[in-house]
């Protein structure tokens, strides 16, 4: 893991000029995206991750474009560029077919093993248990972005959506865009073939109405 959190990585893009801070008040509706749109069609050091401080009806800031070059999307990685990410994996594939009898071959893959088999990593407390709000959870306090005039509102469209399986017990995460209804309520964009509508579909089958899901946003 290259970053701790998603703080760590702003502070990471910022020391290397990577970050545009905007405190000027900007509207989620519209706003935003139309200034991020122009920016991440820049070439060069124009095109930078933005930081917005002031955001209309909301206390938290906004960060776009932060995976908008290929030098940040390597960072977000920890390498140094994006074909390091696929040489890795392909390593690790052969990992099954190491010979036990080949000492060197083992103690020289020992650290990709560790990484292999360490993957996800799971932690009792994150920095998303900060704040939790359980008696009156209000959607009106994120800002949720409304992209293109025609679109039919504001859509989470970068979340983390997990499920598990009422049948095996495996849980799932997929990216599936979220539409905000009203303060309480989203409705969920996942396609007929995803894992996730896979997990809803075996639960009504059992005869339940509805299926549990966390979702995770800013990761």
């Amino acid at each position: 893991m290259a970053y701790r959190d998603l703080r760590e990585f702003i502070e990471a893009l910022e020391s290397k000029g990577l970050l545009k801070r905007i405190k000027t008040e900007v509207d989620p509706d519209l706003e935003i995206t139309e200034i991020t749109d122009r920016v991440s069609k820049m070439k060069g050091e124009k095109n930078v991750a933005l930081l917005f401080e002031n955001v209309k009806g909301s206390k938290m800031p906004v960060l776009m474009n932060a995976f908008g070059s290929y030098e940040r999307m390597a960072m977000a990685l920890g390498v140094e560029k994006l074909d390091d990410v696929a040489d890795e994996l392909r390593e690790m594939m052969k990992l099954p077919y190491v010979s036990l009898q080949n000492k060197m071959s083992v103690v020289t893959m020992i650290p990709m093993i560790k990484r292999a088999i360490n993957f996800p990593k799971y932690v009792k407390h994150a920095p998303c248990q900060e704040v939790v709000e359980t008696e009156n959870p209000d959607l009106d306090e994120i800002p949720i972005l409304k992209c293109w005039p025609d679109d039919g509102g504001p859509f989470v469209t970068l979340p983390l959506v997990f499920t598990k399986n009422p049948k095996t017990g495996k849980r799932n995460v997929g990216m599936y865009r979220l539409q905000k209804y009203d303060s309480k309520t989203t409705g969920m964009h996942w396609h007929i073939h995803k894992n996730g509508a896979e997990n809803f579909r075996d639960m009504k089958a059992q005869g339940g109405a509805r299926i549990e899901a966390a979702v995770a946003i800013g990761t």
